[in-house]
């Protein structure tokens, strides 16, 4: 399995995890023009054909001259947009040479640092590959379940807001233990008892059958 990242900060990141995630199981189809950030664009419409995901659409806007995604939009079961990363204003123009002249203040003290000093240590890559093997996935495309071991919620170490924002969110049991349910419109979420994280864009339902595996 692969670790799941942080929100997508851009458009054309969310766009690629997006396009990178298309199965079978979605009809691609474009849309007429739109405009985003003041530039023609056209959009492509991702629609999931597996009923048993949260999502019911993604609309990719591509810039229409240099085909760049200038907005992601996610679109629960609901019709509503629950997420969105878009431009608000962009210029394709080449930047000036002095706008990456780096004029250090006086009485600063530079550091120039080689590419090749950026490598990561053996304890990075430790800790990264520890975390790929911390997190598994249940099943694929839009139905897909990520399931990370994060401790257990309840133990002495856990953040008190964090344990204040648990406590308001549903008791749940089953087959594959106990934990706290949060049902969202286009995810849902299960912090088990025993230290799992089960995330999906699925509903509960799904969350426990991939727990019980």
């Amino acid at each position: 399995g692969s670790t799941p990242s942080a929100t997508p900060r851009t458009p054309e990141e969310a766009a690629d995890r997006v396009l990178k995630a298309l199965e079978p199981t979605t009809t691609v189809t474009s849309d007429s023009a739109v405009e985003v950030a003041g530039r023609p664009a056209y959009e492509l419409v991702l629609d999931p054909n597996d009923s048993n995901t949260l999502i019911s659409q993604v609309r990719i806007a591509i810039d229409g001259d240099t085909k760049v995604p200038l907005r992601v939009q996610v679109f629960g079961t609901d019709s509503r947009v629950v997420f969105e990363v878009a431009y608000t204003s962009v210029e394709f123009t080449r930047p000036d040479d002095a706008e990456f002249v780096f004029n250090p203040p006086p009485g600063a003290k530079v550091t120039e640092i080689q590419p090749g000093d950026q490598t990561p240590s053996a304890q990075d890559r430790k800790q990264a590959e520890e975390a790929r093997n911390a997190t598994t996935v249940v099943g694929t495309g839009w139905t897909a379940v990520a399931i990370t071991k994060v401790g257990d919620p309840s133990s002495s170490e856990a953040d008190q807001q964090l344990k204040a924002f648990l406590n308001r969110l549903q008791p749940v049991q089953g087959s594959w233990g106990s934990g706290r349910l949060l049902a969202g419109t286009a995810f849902s979420a299960v912090w088990t008892d025993d230290g799992r994280l089960a995330v999906g864009a699925v509903p509960p339902d799904l969350i426990y059958q991939a727990l019980s595996r």
